[in-house]
């Protein structure tokens, strides 16, 4: 999703892979998504629910998707043992909260803020 006001854009890329699924290299097919975001104007947010435990530098599809990262100069914003993701190319800075998961879910809420200046008026 794209989102503009007043000429300033920033692009929204949900992802989802499936926890029921084994993770196959047409997951890793994102990096061609990756090269058109790339050359967006304005912030670029990916997030989403990869059920990859991305912490787990042992984990073969950690390693993969961290490499698929490295390649395109995305940083993971959420730390620790989580199965989300919020990334951004490097230098984009956001305001993350995460609420502890057992309160409404077993699941964790993920929430992100991207601050847009727009210009004003006369």
């Amino acid at each position: 999703m794209r989102l503009s006001a007043d000429g300033e854009f920033v692009t929204l890329v949900t992802i989802y892979q499936p926890g029921s699924a084994l993770v196959t290299s047409a997951f890793y097919e994102l990096s061609t998504a990756l090269e058109s975001l790339g050359l967006q104007s304005g912030p670029v947010i990916v997030g989403g629910d990869v059920n990859i435990h991305v912490e787990d530098a042992a984990d073969a599809d950690a390693a993969c998707l961290a490499a698929v990262f490295d390649a395109f100069d995305l940083q993971q914003h959420v730390v620790g043992g989580t199965l989300d993701i919020v990334a951004t190319f490097s230098g984009c800075r956001v305001g993350l909260a995460l609420d502890a998961s057992g309160v409404i879910s077993d699941h964790s809420l993920i929430t992100c803020g991207q601050h847009i200046t727009v210009p004003v008026r006369c």
